[in-house]
């Protein structure tokens, strides 16, 4: 079920924005968002939506720049061979790509190298130092990587000189290569450290430009890579990013790159109005699948290609792979899922770790885990006495130095605070998932593990959401890191027309009925919601609005990604569920539960949960989720309203189906019988009295199928006699109505009036259920 998020509204001061807008040409809305987002004079906001004459900072401004410079520049002077060492990411591919080209244009004799991913690991290694400098490489130059490789500089053969350009952390001790560049680094004056890998070779190969063309303005060209990179890496898009980004999309739609415009022929991406989300979901997920399946060397032949055949070759080729890393990727995960359904209660972390696991996947599987569970997930493929692994956190835990906390226990690792790698040894596994479990929960709060959405507008019902206010919005792009599409909410919008679709029926879309106009409102992901978006229910909707275009014609769509309801129904009553497995389910992931039965006792020996987590209907206890596993005698309804009498609002899974009904109405009419069952208890009866003429209670019942409100009826019509626990016949027995029976009537009444209620607690609708509550 979906992870309960925190809504913070951030309210702005509407005077403020007002005045904002008029200096800056914007509506009071955007200038309100502005506002949000920590810019609040008319300067930086006009930088920030116009862009600026001088974007860039001084590349000289970053530690071991200029050493670096001249050392590259003597390497291309006198003909050396330069050899750039990069990783086998999107970032480390555009920042291989990107460099290689612009030194190539300098007239140098240069390559490329990025490790293999499986045998060789990330980063560098000796053996590949060895390799290239016996090969005739005199200069190494790392994009996106070597700020962690104290080791590998260390051992590297004599005669190789290694530049280390990077952006990740630096460690503690930091590798004695000829020169350091990463705006990381404690000593560095660069003003704005957030660069990506390829943000920070972009400033290198200013750097090289301006050395040899200082009176000419900073180099700008290829600034599509950098935006292939920057988007890719998930880092900041504000400062400096922002405005490389922001170029590079424009540069996008006219690039003469050979093997971007095949890879974006071939996945079909826009060739007008690139956004940051069309790099994130359809070029970035190729270019990275190839390194993560095979080798990344053919993403960076891809981008730095000269003809046009062989650019379309590699283009469909990266396709495949991408295909294959999708499949590869949901086995994966189905895997994980399975491990985890085998655990009592999934809290505080997420480590797993299996054999076989494909090294270049399970990073992506560690973030679907992180946005199903909001929990720091690490996945390690084990291959034989050493395993990889792969870490992603959630914003309120550092996860590199919750990793470094256990460092003695790892070969070696790397990363930032929201993604990590490691290698590890396969017999240290099981000690370091306890031990970083700990560190988790030492370090995290209850409320760290609750996701938060900040919304930017709580839309009034007489404001419609219209396509000049959405293309207005666009001035705030790109979107990504710290610059999050802005989110806008309903409070009380009606629910219509809910369908599943999508190839694994994963989707959502139905309608919203808001102020009186309707939105079709699309949920990624969210086809598990959809037993409560019955029609008329009634929701909160936080989303972001979206222009779609349909035979030339354009619409405000709604991309939701979150909902709230007073009480939120989720309706199993007509599916083909597994209660119990369903049940198990909910224990691991909810921490505040409670399941509704109508014997407790019976329930517990199912095992299914603790009994503490157990009421019986009658019971007004509340909980965040509240389960009713059977069939109640009472009103659903009224149930519902019990528990939301103090106006705290909570989940409702509705468990009890179909199988449930027949069960109850078949055991209803052996404890309060009808006619029909009396009659036909009454022929068996008197069939077994007629030979054995007296017989033990007990085992009259249970031959005939009788429950002790048969005999009481039967004794109070004069048809048997009971005494000391037997039963006989009474000679002469008399026609009698069974209305001179006070037990039958009583039984008649009740029977009839449970069944009725049966009837009502599977008819009854959600929407009636939740008494069209709205927040």
């Amino acid at each position: 079920m979906k992870k309960h998020k925190i809504w913070q509204f951030n309210e702005f001061n509407k005077e403020k924005a007002g005045q904002l807008g008029v200096e800056t040409g914007v509506s009071p809305l955007v200038a309100g968002i502005l506002l949000n987002r920590g810019i609040t004079d008319a300067a930086a906001a006009r930088e920030f939506l116009y862009g600026s004459d001088e974007p860039f900072h001084d590349p000289f401004l970053m530690k071991d720049m200029e050493k670096s410079v001249q050392r590259i520049w003597q390497a291309i002077d006198g003909k050396e061979r330069i050899t750039v060492y990069g990783d086998y990411d999107v970032d480390g591919i555009s920042a291989s790509s990107l460099l290689y080209l612009f030194l190539k244009d300098c007239g140098a004799d240069v390559n490329t190298y990025i490790p293999e991913r499986k045998s060789e690991g990330y980063g560098l290694n000796i053996e590949a130092l060895n390799s290239l400098h016996t090969a005739g490489t005199t200069l190494i130059v790392t994009v996106d990587c070597g700020i962690s490789a104290v080791k590998e500089i260390a051992g590297a053969p004599p005669g190789l000189d290694i530049v280390v350009t990077d952006h990740h952390t630096p460690p503690e001790v930091l590798p004695k290569a000829y020169a350091l560049v990463n705006p990381h680094q404690k000593d560095c004056n660069y003003p704005f450290e957030h660069l990506s890998g390829v943000g920070v070779a972009f400033k290198l190969c200013q750097a090289l430009y301006k050395y040899r063309h200082a009176d000419e303005p900073l180099w700008d060209k290829n600034t599509e890579f950098v935006a292939l990179g920057t988007v890719a890496d998930i880092v900041p898009l504000w400062g400096e990013n922002r405005a490389l980004v922001k170029m590079g999309l424009k540069k996008m739609e006219t690039t003469q790159n050979i093997g971007l415009k095949a890879l974006m022929e071939k996945s079909r991406c826009p060739e007008k109005d690139i956004t940051s989300e069309n790099i994130g979901f359809i070029l970035a997920p190729r270019l990275n699948a190839v390194g993560r399946l095979e080798h990344a060397q053919l993403a960076v032949e891809l981008l730095t290609a000269q003809d046009k055949a062989r650019a379309a070759e590699i283009a469909e080729a990266l396709n495949e792979e991408n295909a294959l890393r999708q499949k590869i990727s949901r086995d994966i995960f189905l895997e994980a899922e399975a491990m985890l359904a085998k655990q009592e209660h999934i809290s505080t972390a997420i480590v797993l770790a299996k054999e076989g696991w494909h090294a270049g996947v399970i990073g992506i599987v560690a973030s679907r885990l992180v946005d199903k569970y909001h929990l720091p997930a690490i996945l390690i493929s084990i291959d034989g006495d050493v395993a990889k692994g792969s870490c992603r956190s959630i914003p309120r835990l550092d996860l590199y130095k919750a990793i470094d906390a256990n460092r003695e226990l790892l070969v070696q690792f790397g990363g930032h605070h929201q993604a990590a790698g490691l290698t590890i040894k396969t017999a240290n596994i099981a000690e370091f998932k306890r031990r970083f479990t700990q560190t988790v929960a030492d370090t995290l709060k209850p409320e760290d593990y609750l996701p938060v959405l900040n919304v930017d507008m709580l839309v009034d019902k007489n404001y419609v959401l219209d396509i000049p206010l959405l293309n207005e919005l666009k001035l705030l792009e790109p979107y990504g890191s710290s610059n999050p599409a802005p989110l806008f909410a309903f409070k009380g919008a009606a629910v219509r027309y809910a369908k599943i679709f999508g190839a694994e029926n994963t989707h959502l879309r139905f309608s919203a009925l808001y102020g009186g106009q309707a939105y079709q409102c699309l949920m990624w992901g969210g086809a598990e919601n959809y037993p409560c978006m019955y029609n008329g229910a009634e929701a909160d909707l936080v989303f972001m609005p979206k222009i779609n275009v349909w035979q030339d014609r354009e619409s405000v769509n709604l991309q939701v990604v979150d909902f709230a309801q007073k009480l939120t129904v989720y309706d199993y009553r007509r599916e083909a569920l597994d209660k119990a497995a369903f049940l198990k389910g909910l224990m691991q992931t909810e921490n505040d539960i409670l399941v509704y039965v109508n014997n407790k006792q019976a329930f517990l020996e199912a095992a299914l949960c603790s009994e503490n987590a157990v009421r019986e209907y009658g019971s007004t206890d509340k909980a965040a989720a509240i389960v009713f596993y059977d069939l109640p005698e009472t009103d659903v309804a009224e149930a519902a309203a019990a528990l939301l009498a103090d106006g705290i609002g909570c989940t409702l899974f509705l468990l009890y189906n179909n199988n449930d009904y027949d069960n109850a109405v078949e055991a209803l009419f052996k404890r309060f019988p009808n006619r029909l069952h009396l009659a036909e208890a009454y022929k068996k009866m008197a069939a077994r009295l007629k030979t054995q003429v007296v017989e033990d209670e007990a085992e009259l019942m249970a031959a005939c199928g009788m429950q002790e409100v048969y005999l009481t009826v039967f004794e109070e019509l004069d048809f048997i006699s009971r005494s000391g626990g037997k039963v006989s016949m009474l000679p002469a027995v008399k026609k009698n109505n069974l209305e001179n029976s006070p037990a039958f009537k009583q039984a008649e009444e009740t029977g009839r009036r449970i069944y009725r209620q049966y009837r009502a607690n599977m008819l009854v609708t959600p929407q009636q259920i939740a008494g069209g509550r709205g927040i």
